[in-house]
């Protein structure tokens, strides 16, 4: 099986496909070109597919919270990025601590905690 850091960098890389496609598509639709439309539609369910697929290998539902997915901190338990980003903010970890792909995570959970915010003002 994979590691978890593979299967992540993967997500990452289909994550990016995915965009260009989708701005290919949207092109395609401005143009009125139905067969491209077609063509970029089926890629772009494609990716999103395999997406779906390596999250559950990782053991996270498709519409959970980067927030409330799992990460490993040195010298500690396993932990939310909920709270890892609370242990930041006191100052009791520092980013340069965690690992890269678990640093990755973290960043996505605070524009995700941003963004849940602006969303309740």
């Amino acid at each position: 099986m994979r590691s978890e850091k593979d299967i992540r960098l993967r997500i990452d890389l289909l994550e990016g496909q995915a965009s260009s496609i989708a701005k290919m598509l949207a092109k395609a639709m401005q143009e009125h070109n139905e067969e491209a439309v077609k063509q970029y539609s089926e890629k772009l369910a494609q990716r999103k597919g395999k997406v779906e697929e390596l999250l559950w290998v990782l053991g996270v539902k498709t519409g959970q919270s980067v927030l409330d997915t799992k990460a490993a901190v040195p010298g500690r338990q396993e932990m939310t990025v909920r709270d890892i980003l609370d242990l930041l903010k006191e100052g009791r970890i520092k980013m340069d601590d965690l690992a890269l792909d678990v640093q990755a995570l973290v960043r996505k959970g605070a524009l995700e905690a941003k963004n849940a915010m602006r969303h309740t003002t």
